[in-house]
């Protein structure tokens, strides 16, 4: 499974929101997930693709595109 599938399987998990509403441009602040909801996206995608996200790191991150990309460059 694709890194955007995944973020957007586990999004859609978390914050019981409609697959409609992830897209590659959405932007992070769109997402209505509060900060506990962040953590289990975040632990979800680590273990998905055993990888350690640096949480600094994803205060840089703007859009779904963003998060995606991170996942795949530390996942090589």
């Amino acid at each position: 499974m694709s890194a955007f599938d995944e973020l957007r399987k586990t999004i859609i998990r978390v914050t019981r929101c409609s697959e409609d509403a992830i897209a590659m441009d959405t932007a992070l602040k769109d997402i209505k997930a509060d900060s506990l909801h962040w953590v289990q996206i975040i632990v979800a995608m680590e273990n998905a693709f055993d990888i350690e996200i640096d949480f600094e790191k994803m205060k840089e991150m703007t859009t779904i595109a963003d998060f995606v990309q991170y996942v795949e460059s530390i996942n090589t």
